[in-house]
């Protein structure tokens, strides 16, 4: 992995484990986890895109610290998603680093594949092109498409 995106994962799961959540139900996902995989490995991402298992009460408290986080002036929400997909998702500005957390679904496969050096989970190459492939964005598809390049 770039070490850009290194330090912004190590910093992702740090914020994660102050609040409390176990690096065994951490999945990270998009950019870092292709890079993970040495898909994409010169994108700088912008963002650290996480699926967390948690309880309803955590996925609350969460949704409560990023009503707090987005009523700061410079803290804009992501508006390239559609309500749906916004509404399923918590988007926390900490420091600089974008976190976009996605509870995880009990009816979605959870990788095997981890991080040697955090111990969290890393979403494999079809998990990552099938919820491309659901958010419909163009950016989504051209992803796919520079994934699909390297793997053929």
């Amino acid at each position: 992995m770039n070490s850009k995106n290194r330090v912004k994962l190590n910093k992702a799961i740090e914020i994660l484990n102050g609040l409390h959540f176990k690096n065994e139900n951490i999945m990270v996902t998009g950019s870092i986890a292709l890079d993970e995989q040495g898909l994409l490995t010169d994108r700088i991402t912008h963002d650290v895109d996480l699926i967390i298992k948690m309880d309803e009460q955590a996925w609350r408290c969460l949704k409560l610290i990023e009503a707090i986080n987005l009523d700061d002036d410079e803290v804009k929400a992501p508006k390239d998603y559609d309500t749906q997909t916004r509404e399923k998702m918590i988007f926390l500005n900490v420091d600089g680093l974008i976190l976009n957390i996605w509870k995880y679904d009990e009816e979605s496969d959870w990788s095997e594949i981890k991080d040697a050096e955090t111990g969290v989970y890393v979403a494999t190459v079809n998990h990552i092109i099938e919820a491309k492939k659901k958010y419909g964005r163009d950016k989504d598809f051209k992803d796919i498409y520079e994934i699909i390049k390297v793997l053929v």
